[in-house]
């Protein structure tokens, strides 16, 4: 069975259209201690493309403050390449809560773990190299 133009299955659902713009704006994470300057190109009530810096690791979630449109939302990345990022605004009931001591804490703590390992590994790597180039 082949779909005609007018079957509810073959319309594409799309996100709300998007205006184009060029508006300054600052993304930032823990708390506003780690931020940078941004460039919005498109902008609609769900969501925004963002020109940032690829040097500038984003978190899946972040906020983003447009002050010349007076918003200052928490988003969710939806995808990154290279030096643009799309991202959607979250609401209230969708907005994970920030995260507690607790959980920063038990974070850093497997942090510091993996990193340990990493470097027994670079130390038995590194070992490795050496008895491979005294021969």
């Amino acid at each position: 069975m082949t779909e005609s133009p007018g079957d509810i299955s073959s319309i594409e659902v799309r996100r709300p259209p998007r205006a184009r713009t060029f508006l300054q704006a600052r993304a930032s994470y823990s708390d506003g201690a780690i931020s940078t300057d941004c460039t919005v190109n498109q902008l609609s009530d769900a969501g925004a493309r963002l020109s940032i810096t690829s040097s500038f690791a984003l978190p899946e979630i972040f906020e983003i403050a447009i002050p010349q449109r007076g918003i200052s939302r928490r988003v969710k990345l939806i995808w990154r390449k290279d030096d643009q990022a799309e991202v959607d605004f979250l609401t209230g009931d969708e907005a994970p809560p920030p995260p507690t001591a607790s959980d920063l804490s038990s974070r850093i703590k497997s942090l510091e773990a993996e990193n340990a390992k990493l470097r027994a590994q670079i130390g038995v790597l590194l070992q490795q190299v050496h008895r491979l180039t005294e021969e």
